[in-house]
């Protein structure tokens, strides 16, 4: 009986954690937040070019005019010189963090130009002198892929 008990006991254990290691808390593409604190303003950016691959399946989107699609966004005012902040949010479906030292560069794209900004440790940037509407390029790499988040940024 005590063998029975024993084994009994061992199987539900093995059991037990093989689901605990077993999960896979992924699920998709995370969001994009932009934060702005001199004016207290929230925005969500908008999904751009997608190739994310996720135990929930892969995403692949491709978007031709991307200048077109972030100027088509909720207008966000920021004034020159101020600090804006980046924030990536799990998609609401997740249950665990699934970035380990992602790549992200940020940059302002008007007509033809490209100007790229610099990304500070805490996911902080600065809005350049250069007034005038520009569509905010996020770009988010991590081991699961590459997402691309647009946004319609006026500089007063």
């Amino acid at each position: 009986m005590k063998g029975f008990i024993r084994f009994f006991i061992g199987m539900l254990l093995i059991f037990t954690l093989t689901g605990c290691i077993g999960e896979d808390y992924d699920v998709g593409v995370p969001t994009a937040h932009l934060y702005s604190e001199d004016l207290v303003t929230t925005l969500q950016l908008t999904e751009g070019n997608i190739s994310w691959s996720s135990s929930s399946g892969d995403v692949d989107q491709k978007i031709d005019d991307i200048q077109e699609l972030g100027l088509s966004q909720e207008e966000m005012k920021v004034t020159t010189n101020e600090k804006v902040s980046l924030d990536f949010q799990e998609n609401a479906r997740n249950g665990g963090d699934i970035w380990t030292d992602p790549k992200i560069t940020v940059a302002l794209l008007k007509d033809e130009q490209r100007f790229e900004l610099e990304l500070h440790e805490n996911r902080e940037f600065q809005i350049p002198n250069n007034k005038g509407s520009y569509v905010l390029e996020v770009v988010f790499t991590s081991s699961r892929g590459t997402a691309q988040y647009v946004g319609n940024i006026l500089i007063q």
